[in-house]
């Protein structure tokens, strides 16, 4: 019969082999994780998602732009179609998979609760406003469901409107996108004054907006586009 160190013998070399077999396991398992990731471009794809982001709130608008411009150049249509924005989408959409052929990215929009709103205009306060949500998917790194939500927006305040001489009216206005903060980069050439036969624009930071002098009306139609294209019209 073997002694018991002779059987606390082979319990250790047992135990030393089962240790060996179990690093070298978890060696060869961390190897190619490692590999995988080193070779898998992370920072490609992070940019793509990102260009993906930006071109989605550019084509939003557009759209928007392209809506606004056509109400107010047509005030008085009864009916404003809205489809511009569906179906610009569509093919930003399409144009994707011609762009990324290899990477099996799938963008797809959904216009439920969001799309153009009825601008809010001819008022103090007046808006235009659009909004899409989105999921991305990216097949070649087993990304899906990747959400995210555009809205895009340009809003006008009148915060008065008086007589300064018998012959020139003042107005002031702020103008502010989606984000809330002030638009700082507008001119003469941004701003119609309904009947006006001169219009001066300056910034007025007190008020973080801009003070306009104009020879026509008190109260008239004030007509902005900032330079994205997109237009709101307010009345003073």
């Amino acid at each position: 019969m073997k002694s018991n160190r002779e059987k606390r013998g082979q319990f250790v070399i047992i135990a030393v082999m089962l240790t060996a077999i179990m690093i070298v396991s978890i060696g060869a398992i961390m190897h190619e994780a490692v590999t995988y990731y080193r070779h898998e471009p992370w920072e490609e794809y992070s940019a793509i998602i990102g260009d993906i982001e930006i071109n989605s709130r550019k084509t939003v608008e557009l759209s928007l732009a392209s809506y606004t411009k056509n109400l107010a150049n047509n005030p008085n249509a009864i009916v404003q179609d809205k489809s511009i924005l569906n179906n610009t989408l569509k093919e930003w959409e399409n144009d994707l998979t011609k762009i990324y052929p290899n990477n099996g990215i799938v963008l797809t929009h959904s216009l439920i609760g969001a799309g153009i709103e009825n601008p809010a205009w001819n008022t103090s306060t007046s808006t235009s406003k659009a909004s899409a949500k989105f999921k991305l998917d990216i097949r070649s790194i087993g990304l899906e469901g990747y959400d995210f939500t555009i809205v895009t927006s340009l809003s006008l305040k009148v915060y008065s409107s008086t007589n300064v001489t018998s012959t020139t009216n003042e107005i002031l206005v702020i103008v502010t996108s989606e984000t809330g903060l002030p638009v700082s980069d507008l001119n003469e050439g941004n701003f119609k004054i309904e009947n006006a036969t001169s219009v001066s624009v300056s910034p007025n930071f007190e008020i973080l907006g801009y003070t306009i002098l104009y020879t026509g009306p008190l109260h008239p139609h004030v007509e902005v586009r900032d330079q994205r294209g997109i237009y709101v019209i307010g009345l003073a």
